[in-house]
């Protein structure tokens, strides 16, 4: 189906079934289904390990006609998914996120957005069955519903702050993952991109730190455009993973590490579960509000990461005029658009254009003034915060 699919549970990987479903039984080559070692820091699966036979095998049949410039692309869903549910031909009726947003079904978009259950791979470019002609995804599906009741009683926590934990140990399997798929064959030299919505985004920023920080260059270098919506990781935790990058460049010799582009889309209509994150998220020293509110807040323009903010009206404009998009950050007559980045098909639109054209949308590309406006970026500060 030109996708790989892989379920996690904090620290354990399964290798679930074509269609997503959980298998518990352990892991068994000749089928590539089951579960499978638990990963755990400071050890990445060795190359004769079962999760690396899985990922390689996955990969080979996957990615068979993979051509150049076709992308590979890791998808990393938010809050509330859970791989130990049943699977369903419709995706609202369930939280599995393989069948709820890693499905190749396209239904009526009102439905879609009603329900969130928009497919991932079909509005990125992905084609069911083409053997990787069309690129390939990785569906990375982690358990990030944990229960309200049982998070209180049993592990005195609201259950946003045990998924952020969640993410915190799963990030450890992505980054595991990224390093096994760099090693197979089949996708040698080939770059890597990654596209996430919300907590999602904490296990990528902190794959992407730990990575800098043990060194690891070369997957580093393999990494391209990291496209983030509406994030909720703190701003804090996106600078210390900017931080161990540039050093990391800074500390080659050859000046070739390159480093990732970050695209950051924003809205501020999506302020009532931002807020959300940053008063029920476990407590952090430095700006503990999220970086789908602030960016980097660094106060200066770093070269490789871009806001953009969808449900800006200049914003809105420069993409119709510029490229043909229309975008939106706003969901008429509706609060709760946390999840409008994704079920809008316009803004999947956007995504697909930046994950599949390269020159059009290259950071330095964006902000160029020569031959039209430059794009406009940035984060204005919000009016209001329950956090301060």
């Amino acid at each position: 189906m030109s996708i790989i699919r892989l379920s996690v549970i904090q620290e354990t990987p399964y290798a679930p079934t074509p269609d997503g479903v959980l298998v518990h039984d352990a892991y068994q080559r000749r089928r590539r289904q089951g579960k499978l070692e638990a990963l755990r820091r400071p050890g990445f699966a060795n190359k004769t390990s079962d999760f690396a036979h899985y990922i390689e095998t996955q990969v080979a049949a996957e990615a068979a006609k993979l051509e150049r410039g076709a992308p590979v692309v890791f998808m990393v869903h938010g809050f509330l998914f859970d791989p130990k549910a049943g699977v369903s031909p419709e995706p609202s009726d369930t939280d599995n996120p393989h069948s709820r947003v890693y499905h190749f079904q396209v239904g009526d978009a009102a439905h879609e957005q009603r329900h969130h259950t928009t497919s991932w791979p079909h509005w990125l470019g992905f084609e069911s069955g083409d053997a990787g002609e069309h690129g390939v995804a990785v569906a990375f599906g982690w358990h990030s519903a944990p229960g309200l009741a049982s998070s209180i009683i049993a592990h005195f926590k609201n259950f946003y702050s045990r998924a952020y934990g969640f993410a915190e140990q799963s990030a450890w399997v992505f980054l595991a993952t990224l390093e096994s798929a760099a090693r197979t064959a089949a996708l040698a030299g080939h770059p890597f991109d990654v596209f996430c919505h919300s907590l999602g985004s904490r296990i990528v920023v902190r794959a992407l730190a730990m990575a800098a920080e043990a060194g690891h260059r070369e997957l580093i270098g393999r990494l391209r455009r990291i496209v983030i919506l509406g994030g909720a990781e703190y701003v804090v935790e996106a600078q210390l993973m900017m931080q161990r990058l540039l050093r990391l460049a800074d500390s080659d010799p050859s000046g070739a590490t390159r480093l990732p582009s970050f695209y950051n889309v924003v809205s501020r209509e999506n302020d009532v579960l931002d807020v959300l994150a940053e008063n029920f998220g476990p407590r952090t020293f430095g700006n503990s509000q999220v970086i789908g509110h602030n960016g980097l807040d660094t106060g200066s323009r770093a070269p490789n990461w871009i806001d953009l903010q969808i449900d800006r009206p200049e914003l809105q404009r420069w993409m119709a005029e510029c490229h043909g998009i229309r975008i939106s950050g706003d969901r008429p007559d509706n609060v709760w658009d946390h999840w409008y980045y994704y079920t809008y098909r316009g803004n999947m639109e956007l995504y697909r254009r930046i994950l599949r054209e390269d020159e059009p949308w290259r950071i330095e590309t964006l902000r160029r003034t020569d031959t039209r406006p430059p794009i406009p970026e940035g984060v204005p500060r919000r009016w209001w915060n329950f956090g301060d």
